[in-house]
């Protein structure tokens, strides 16, 4: 998962990159809260992203938010078998715990009303494309490893890859000479999703409609 961060981050770069050097481009970075519609608590995480102003009125944007784990609420079980079949017992039952998180890379269209992209008070809004990528992991309990071997079925690792679409706004102050203070929020929906394995579908933190909420601060570059 490490891995696939550091790829979301450099094409964040690359596209920033891209057009540093013929135009006005921002860098920003802040909080981030998610909450995914039935599900009980939130999750929080941090954002780093980039924005190119086409004009003082609309402005293109990349944005990579990390957030981190959240454990299931009931543990699950599976069972592991003896190497030797003297063994006694051969079966066992063993507990295992779960945890979910998300990494997101959006980007999309701003339109601000108010004082434009780089000065003053003012809000924005616009629609924005969203990746997401789900990691599950399993943590089993205890048991004679040197005795007991899990079936080859059971895999600790899995991924859930979303891809959805969603409208957002915030609104944000611009300090001359400074920057740019910002609070926006996205509502996005998950319109397709594949998971890697069983372990990916089996859990039970997973949800197609997410909010999320950012504060954060912008500087820009000429």
């Amino acid at each position: 998962m490490v891995g696939k961060v550091k790829q979301l981050v450099v094409i964040v770069i690359l596209l920033i990159g891209a057009h540093a050097a013929q135009a006005q481009f921002g860098l920003s970075g802040g909080m981030s809260v998610l909450k995914g519609f039935g599900i009980p608590k939130p999750y929080i995480g941090m954002h780093f992203g980039g924005e190119i102003p086409r004009n003082d009125q609309i402005s293109l944007y990349a944005r990579l938010s990390l957030y981190a784990r959240q454990k299931e609420p009931v543990p699950g079980s599976t069972y592991v078998t003896a190497v030797d079949l003297a063994t006694n017992p051969y079966i066992q039952t063993i507990q295992y715990s779960s945890t979910f998180n998300y990494t997101i890379i959006e980007g999309g269209t701003r339109y601000y009303i108010g004082n434009g992209y780089d000065s003053g008070f003012g809000a924005y809004g616009g629609s924005t494309v969203m990746l997401a990528i789900n990691s599950v992991k399993r943590k089993y309990g205890d048991y004679d490893q040197a005795k007991y071997e899990l079936p080859t079925s059971e895999i600790s690792k899995g991924s859930i890859f979303n891809l959805g679409f969603g409208l957002g706004g915030g609104v944000k102050n611009t300090f001359a000479g400074i920057g740019t203070l910002y609070l926006d929020m996205n509502l996005a929906y998950m319109i397709l999703s594949t998971a890697s394995n069983a372990t990916a579908q089996s859990t039970t933190l997973y949800a197609p409609l997410l909010f999320s909420f950012s504060l954060g601060f912008r500087k820009d570059f000429y």
